[in-house]
């Protein structure tokens, strides 16, 4: 490692590299990660083989048992499994950062939104 040094930042070469059952029908520019296998980013390549973390939390939450309103969560792409779905990979930029987006309950609030 010393006679060569990486180029460039941590994120140009540890990418998120998500498993999927069947490939996109357009390549996605996958974002470089911070984080590591200890911490509350907690993303994981395999060292020596590869710097591309395909283990990572599939989902964040934080609940607040007293008002439940207040509970948080992310997960690592969006909330929908559908490619072309505007939810396919809505959470992802929240993910990366750490941030987290309010837990809907109330069933007043949710409505069923019809996806491509």
């Amino acid at each position: 490692m010393a006679d060569r040094p990486p180029a460039g930042t941590r994120d140009d070469t540890h990418r998120l590299a998500p498993w999927r059952a069947l490939p996109p029908t357009t390549p996605y520019d996958e974002p470089g990660l911070s984080g590591d296998h200890d911490c509350v980013l907690c993303t994981s390549p395999v060292p020596g083989l590869t710097d591309l973390a395909a283990r990572g939390p599939a989902a964040r939450y934080v609940w607040d048992l007293a008002r439940r309103e207040d509970s948080r969560w992310v997960v690592p792409l969006g909330a929908s499994g559908v490619p072309g779905s505007p939810h396919h990979r809505d959470q992802q930029p929240l993910w990366l950062a750490g941030d987290l987006v309010p837990v809907v309950t109330d069933w007043a609030q949710l409505t069923k939104e019809t996806d491509v």
